[in-house]
């Protein structure tokens, strides 16, 4: 086994280039989709200061804290400014770190064993995805990736494991993501003591954990209470707790299990393989230490997968934990000798990775043929040169991460800069505030909520502005108003009322198509 000195240098190697690779090509990209809640969020305390909840509108926003928003508002600070990188930055480093963490924990049965989860976990499609954008599920990956660290080394280490540690990563996990921030790396940990049959270490976590939430909850609440009084502390109790529990919006119990296929692709798919395969010798009477090693992650998938299951908001990046145990489940399949249905898994995984390389160029053919803008040279000479030396090498690890750097080139290369061409709204919006200037109009949202058409407008204002929220044209006092609204919308108002109104400017706000008009 490797020394733990030279395991150190290869982790710190690793979250450096990790950090590299999720945030390079950054600082002039767009804001777009879901990263413009958390952008809004961290340009309003730019402007207003540090707050213990975001804002939207100067009010509090009750469904996160505002402490991810303090880490982006704090970088700003640091680097005098706030653009995408720098609102990246932070997440990217909890993702760099999870990158280091899922390293350590291969290592732990061998140093090959670690790289390949390294290069696995950047064959997730889901992983690398939220890397590069801001997401606050990144940061409780990065927590239950260190916490299983802690516990399984100290497990084969056969020493106490760090329980300081594993409370301060808790908590900080609890004051990014709230309550389920706890509930995950809780669970995780929970189902290996179990697995492992560690009784006494069971209860203590169980217990601490339980004591944890309970009083970060409560913590949090009375906070809130302190922000907003009763009526915002019942909005974060139901953002946080009661409101994810309902049932009348509930997407099918399945839903992880299907939607990841696509979403943790390639290593989701892969690892059901290798899980099935091996399955029947999870309960032989004195399985090897490969065997419980593979066991305790099976568990830290399906504690995951099924534990967010109940709740009933359901959307595929709240399971991003899975992802470093989907890759060290792939890397068993490397770096163990098998036989059989995982030989012949194995065989056929490898000339994917081969075949991977013709893949993109078909794509990038199709899409060549769609007229879609992307940079066609560069990524067709790219994708040519990985193919020869596809043909050329006959080293299957050289191979992997051949196709590992196809892979990650492929979806920021191709599949990112495709949602941000489709999503650009910055353009839009400004043409739409010079003529608003000019007029010294107000700005109104026509029938739109608070949060989607209307955040993404606000922050690629240059001034903050307070905008009115209208259900009803004639109502509106102000002489001079812009109304911005989807043209669904628009085309929803009387024929005898539209004539009346003024068409300043159509276009798109992300996804949606919007008219801007005027009484």
């Amino acid at each position: 086994m490797a020394t733990n000195r030279l395991l150190r240098l290869d982790a710190a190697f690793i979250f450096f280039c990790g950090l590299i690779l999720f945030t390079a090509g950054l600082s002039h990209q767009e804001i777009i989709g879901f990263e413009s809640r958390f952008y809004l969020f961290a340009l309003e305390m730019g402007r207003h200061g540090l707050a213990w909840f975001p804002t939207t509108y100067q009010e509090p926003y009750p469904d996160y804290p505002g402490t991810s928003t303090a880490l982006i508002y704090l970088t700003a600070k640091l680097f005098g400014t706030l653009n995408k990188w720098v609102a990246v930055l932070p997440s990217a480093i909890a993702a760099a770190l999870t990158l280091s963490a899922t390293y350590l924990i291969g290592a732990i049965q061998s140093r090959k064993g670690g790289w390949y989860a390294v290069g696995f976990l950047l064959f997730t499609l889901a992983f690398i995805t939220e890397a590069r954008t801001i997401s606050l599920d990144m940061y409780v990956a990065a927590a239950t990736t260190w916490i299983f660290y802690l516990i399984s080394s100290a497990k084969y280490q056969e020493r106490t494991p760090p329980w300081g540690w594993m409370v301060l990563l808790l908590v900080a996990s609890f004051a990014i993501r709230g309550p389920v921030g706890i509930v995950i790396p809780a669970g995780v940990a929970s189902i290996f003591y179990l697995l492992e049959k560690d009784w006494r270490s069971w209860v203590i976590f169980s217990m601490l954990s339980f004591l944890l939430l309970i009083a970060c909850t409560g913590i949090l609440l009375a906070i809130a209470h302190h922000v907003g009084g009763d009526a915002f502390m019942q909005n974060v109790f139901h953002m946080e707790i009661a409101g994810r529990m309902e049932v009348n919006r509930t997407p099918p119990h399945y839903f992880y299990f299907k939607e990841s296929i696509g979403a943790y692709a390639i290593t989701y798919p892969l690892a059901i393989l290798i899980l099935a395969g091996s399955v029947s010798r999870f309960f032989k009477k004195n399985p090897t230490q490969s065997i419980r090693f593979l066991r305790s992650l099976a568990g830290w998938i399906l504690v995951i997968m099924l534990g967010l299951s109940i709740p009933a908001d359901k959307k595929v990046r709240y399971i991003l934990s899975i992802s470093p145990a989907l890759a060290l489940v792939c890397s068993y399949l490397i770096v163990t000798i098998l036989n059989g249905f995982l030989h012949w898994t194995k065989k056929g995984f490898y000339w994917l990775c081969r075949l991977l390389p013709l893949l993109a160029l078909g794509v990038l053919y199709v899409l060549y043929q769609k007229q879609v803008v992307l940079p066609y040279y560069f990524l067709t000479a790219f994708f040519i040169v990985i193919q020869m030396m596809m043909v050329i090498i006959r080293n299957n690890d050289t191979v992997f991460f051949l196709a590992v750097a196809t892979f990650f080139s492929a979806n920021v290369f191709i599949v990112e800069k495709i949602n941000v061409d489709s999503n650009k709204t910055r353009d839009f919006v400004r043409q739409v505030e010079v003529i608003r200037e000019k007029n010294h109009a107000k700005l109104a949202f026509y029938h739109e909520g608070r949060d989607g058409i209307a955040i993404k407008y606000l922050l690629n204002m240059s001034n903050e502005e307070s905008p009115q929220f209208v259900s009803d044209i004639s109502k509106t006092q102000v002489k001079s108003v812009f109304f911005v609204t989807s043209k669904e919308n628009y085309y929803v108002l009387p024929e005898s009322v539209r004539k009346n109104l003024h068409v300043m400017m159509a276009g798109r706000i992300g996804r949606d198509e919007v008219v801007v008009f005027s009484k």
